[in-house]
């Protein structure tokens, strides 16, 4: 399959109309790739990019394990490079030979995160960006699910880890409730080994916790990682995900340095993404009360509308004018009276 490009001479679309992940892809430039793009390719709305795709499976292979997509399964797309990220990762890709790389919704898939990571960063060339997007595990069927500890992923690094243990299937199983303990031996391999094909989520984490597995890369595994920038939970309606994106920084500043820049710099974009939704919560509250405010004040417009059509109707009246004389002498007299 032929790279997708994206035109270069195609105007970037006005930032309101697009979803706030898809703004991080205006740090893509050059020629790139995405790993494990399932049957939703990530979108490159603002040019100047070239993307090849990195799958384990064929589009076929990929619509007979996941049945249940029906006709979304046509979006499945022939990888231009086949791997199996847990045993290959991205070996086919020279090192410092990509402008980017992609990966969502990929590192909660793979048996060794860590690993990916670093072979990610290997093959960015130096000022090279990496698009990380990861479900929040509070949102997700992964929610009643312990979060994956760092020390664990680090065990697994360094014990080089190439394939989804069974306990990782069966703690996915369990916490989605698919897990039946009536299987006998058979039935639970071939359970087991299903699911390790269609890649469950081996691990998770929320957006705060996957920053410490950030920062540990660059402070014991010598990536050296900028963020550009980030999205997090409520940045969009119904957002089940956070993402950011990486700077692959040439060399100079010490890692204990980079990390420190990296969490500092999450925490600030997460209290001014915070910030961001209050403040819009509040206009929503002002623009409520304010259509309230307008409907009252409507409802009195036209019951005044209603009165003047009212009167005009009795001063239409015969004897009107001598009535409302009567009445005006009636109440001077009363007056008079007093």
């Amino acid at each position: 399959m032929s790279a997708v490009e994206s035109a270069t001479a195609t105007a970037a679309p006005p930032a309101g109309q697009l979803a706030a992940r898809e703004l991080l892809t205006r740090f893509l430039s050059g020629s790139g790739v995405e790993i494990g793009p399932g049957h939703v390719p990530f979108p490159l709305p603002f040019g100047g990019a070239s993307v090849r795709y990195v799958d384990r499976w064929q589009p076929a292979d990929n619509r007979s394990l996941f049945p249940e997509l029906g006709e979304a399964a046509a979006g499945f797309v022939i990888p231009d490079v086949v791997a199996d990220l847990d045993t290959d990762r991205l070996s086919a890709l020279a090192s410092e030979s990509q402008d980017f790389v992609i990966a969502s919704h990929v590192l909660e898939h793979l048996a060794e995160p860590l690993g990916q990571l670093a072979d990610i960063h290997r093959v960015l060339r130096p000022g090279g960006v990496a698009l990380i997007l990861l479900p929040d595990r509070r949102q997700t069927f992964d929610r009643d699910r312990s979060p994956t500890p760092l020390q664990h992923l680090v065990e697994e690094h360094r014990q080089g880890v190439t394939a989804v243990a069974d306990d990782h299937v069966e703690d996915f199983l369990r916490g989605t409730g698919d897990w039946d303990g009536a299987w006998d031996e058979a039935q639970r391999r071939e359970v087991l080994e299903l699911h390790r094909r269609r890649s469950v989520h081996v691990h998770t984490w929320s957006q705060d916790e996957f920053c410490e597995v950030l920062e540990h890369t660059v402070r014991e595994m010598g990536m050296r990682w900028e963020l550009l920038d980030a999205v997090f939970l409520g940045d969009a309606p119904g957002s089940i995900e956070f993402g950011m994106a990486l700077r692959r920084a040439p060399g100079g500043a010490a890692p204990q340095l980079l990390a420190a820049r990296l969490a500092a710099a999450w925490a600030a974009l997460a209290e001014r993404a915070r910030a961001a939704r209050e403040a819009g919560a509040v206009h929503e509250q002002l623009v409520a009360r304010f259509g309230e405010l307008s409907a009252v004040a409507e409802g009195h417009r036209l019951a005044a509308a209603d009165a003047r059509a009212r009167l005009s109707r009795l001063a239409s009246l015969p004897g009107y004018g001598l009535a409302r004389r009567l009445y005006r002498l009636q109440r001077r007299l009363r007056r008079g009276a007093r």
